[in-house]
């Protein structure tokens, strides 16, 4: 990986981003552990929304990224975070002041990820885009991969204190490392003098009117809308379908972790030559197959390996999208769009899931599982044509989908 061992200031925000993801992993699975434990699934139920609904609000929190210094607001948000959970570890707070503090915590989290993306086109060279995306993404999947098994074993073995305490000290690490990329404050001195819902509204006419931005962010929400309903079914398969143990559907979700990992390092090593438009819709293929090989699956080793190519899926397509709203959007907007493109998941998340149960009850996991798979694949039928016509290409001919990007 020649950014990681070439561009400091990459490497120490590709180091930021996985310290950080590790630590957020880690203390989500503790706290739904002890949670559980203590107030039942209710409480879970309410932690869930706290750690939610502040992604809602992206656009106006984005635009923070596009008015303030990008990397003194990222030092501000790690470091409330490390306080956050600091006095979550010390006080051990009744439930509903946790819920408040983890509500503040994952707004913090959410005016910290649009920075975080917008600063990339910074760091490296319009062509590296997509390689550090790819880069950054198998980072930050390792993180998303590894932090549940950590939190649970240090909750088994140290207890909940000392493992918030190690959450607390990841932000602080995430804060020195981004401290010492100076580049990140290059543009602070020329940022505009605007209001900040000035920003905001200029920031919302770019994703109205910025075709490529449409065609990312109407992906998004039928995608997630769809693919977000194998959360529901993985474990009824598993246990009512398949006969599966605990491990064996563990081992569901790490394969679908393991392929988060696996898609992005593998365009990572190859470069990202692919058109990336290609590399999209690819991304919405290998999701879509890999969710109906898993509903159609008739023995375990089938589905995880099901997962594992959905993984790959949504491994590409995260590289993919944010690498086409950074090479299409203007700099100094890229706050607002990022904001706003990613609120879109957590909407159809929380639309897949209202809707999803009840499907469950009545149709069952396979069937879920197939129509998951099904809605994620129509997504390409809906997007193709948008994306396309956006980037003023064509749609490829039959047996040239790994067209080399010129």
């Amino acid at each position: 990986m020649s950014l990681l061992r070439g561009n400091v200031a990459f490497r120490r925000y590709w180091s930021a981003r996985l310290v950080s993801y590790v630590g957020d992993q880690l203390a989500r699975t503790a706290l739904l552990i002890a949670v559980y434990d203590r107030h039942g699934g209710g409480a879970v139920a309410l932690l869930l929304l706290a750690s939610t609904v502040p992604r809602l609000f992206g656009p106006l929190l984005g635009a923070l990224a596009d008015r303030f210094d990008q990397r003194r607001l990222m030092i501000g948000c790690d470091s409330a975070q490390a306080l956050i959970y600091l006095a979550v570890a010390l006080l051990a707070p009744p439930l509903p002041v946790l819920l408040a503090l983890i509500t503040a915590a994952t707004t913090a989290a959410t005016a910290f990820t649009p920075a975080g993306r917008s600063l990339l086109p910074r760091l490296v060279e319009r062509e590296q885009l997509p390689a550090a995306n790819a880069q950054l993404a198998t980072g930050v999947n390792i993180g998303i991969a590894a932090g549940p098994a950590v939190g649970g074993l240090l909750l088994a073995s140290i207890g909940l204190t000392a493992t918030l305490l190690v959450d607390a000290a990841t932000f602080v690490l995430s804060a020195l490392l981004i401290g010492g990329v100076r580049t990140l404050s290059a543009t602070g001195a020329t940022r505009r003098p605007e209001p900040l819902h000035t920003v905001l509204r200029a920031g919302l006419r770019v994703v109205r009117g910025h075709s490529v931005v449409r065609a990312v962010s109407v992906g998004f929400l039928v995608m997630v809308a769809f693919a977000a309903l194998d959360n529901l079914a993985i474990v009824p398969l598993g246990r009512a379908e398949l006969g599966a143990t605990e491990v064996t559907i563990g081992l569901l979700g790490t394969a679908y972790g393991v392929g988060m990992v696996l898609g992005p390092l593998c365009l990572a090593r190859t470069g990202v030559r692919i058109r990336l438009d290609l590399v999209l819709y690819g991304a919405l293929l290998a999701l879509g197959a890999g969710t109906l090989v898993t509903g159609l699956s008739p023995v375990i080793a089938l589905a995880i390996a099901g997962q594992a190519v959905a993984g790959v899926g949504a491994g590409w397509h995260n590289v993919a999208a944010d690498t086409l709203i950074q090479q299409n959007v203007p700099a100094d907007r890229l706050g607002v769009v990022f904001g706003t493109v990613y609120m879109f998941p957590y909407a159809a998340e929380a639309l897949a899931y209202a809707v999803g149960a009840p499907l469950l009850a009545v149709v069952g996991p396979r069937w879920v599982l197939i129509i998951s798979g099904l809605g994620v694949l129509a997504t390409l039928a809906i997007v193709a044509p948008l994306l396309t016509r956006a980037l003023g290409l064509r749609l490829p001919a039959p047996g040239r989908f790994a067209a080399v990007n010129g």
